[in-house]
């Protein structure tokens, strides 16, 4: 999700990208009125990126980078638009862009490093996350901490990657996704107990939120608690009827009979 005095989900993932939107002074050669009419377009991208509209987003978030193509924030905005449309490589040379000409402006590092990982540059994506969690004035860095839980669980470092979303919870006792990685850990190293306490938290934080419930389903049945499991399962199946999760929760319903 990122910010602009709103919050947005991006994807599936729930990786948290994190934008603030006001006026800067960029410096360049653009006239006042399009940098305003630049401004508009943008704003209304974001309002269409939050109704799940990621094309409609594009067209105007484009319209916004030919009024006013130094504008950081406007650079930062199309880069999320690319990654909700599923156009990493273009989302990270816009949010490059943006930091080229606000090398301040650490929101888009976080950013940048979610475009990294979904490009499969895990060292790249560690770098850039390592540069948000060190800047004294990033103010959300429990988004970046989880984020390199991301890229060190993608790596396969399970004690790294428990660091850091451990890490992300100290700064945000609440955060569900904080919880969720933790379990994936728990659950990578077959320590099921452990697995089990933290997707309990990830739903008792997020419980309309079907992976929680689909991961805590699978680590019930590692504890032969089936009828808990079944239970996680079929919460899966009313919450999100026709995703593909819910058809693998079918399976497990069946296997469980």
């Amino acid at each position: 999700m990122f910010h602009s005095i709103k919050r947005f989900q991006i994807g599936r993932s729930g990786w948290t990208l994190w934008l603030l939107i006001g006026v800067l002074c960029v410096g360049c050669q653009t006239s006042p009125q399009r940098k305003e009419e630049a401004l508009s377009h943008m704003r209304l991208g974001d309002s269409l990126l939050q109704e799940g509209k990621p094309t409609q987003a594009l067209g105007e978030l484009l319209k916004a980078t030919e009024l006013d193509p130094d504008d950081p924030q406007i650079r930062n905005v199309l880069g999320v638009v690319y990654l909700e449309k599923g156009m990493p490589v273009q989302a990270v040379e816009h949010f490059q862009k943006a930091l080229s000409l606000d090398p301040k402006y650490v929101e888009v590092r976080n950013n940048l490093g979610i475009a990294y990982l979904r490009s499969g540059k895990i060292q790249e994506a560690i770098r850039e996350l390592n540069l948000a969690v060190e800047s004294p004035v990033y103010t959300t860095p429990q988004f970046a901490y989880y984020n390199l839980g991301q890229a060190y669980l993608a790596l396969q470092d399970y004690e790294k990657a428990r660091v850091n979303y451990l890490e992300s919870l100290k700064l945000s006792p609440q955060y569900s996704l904080g919880y969720f990685g933790l379990g994936l850990t728990w659950k990578a190293t077959e320590n099921w107990e452990q697995a089990a306490e933290a997707f309990k938290k990830t739903i008792e934080y997020a419980p309309r939120f079907p992976p929680g419930h689909f991961e805590l389903g699978e680590v019930l049945v590692r504890l032969n608690e089936n009828a808990l499991a079944r239970l996680a399962f079929q919460e899966v199946i009313q919450l999100a009827p026709d995703s593909e999760q819910a058809r693998k929760a079918k399976e497990k319903l069946r296997e469980l009979k």
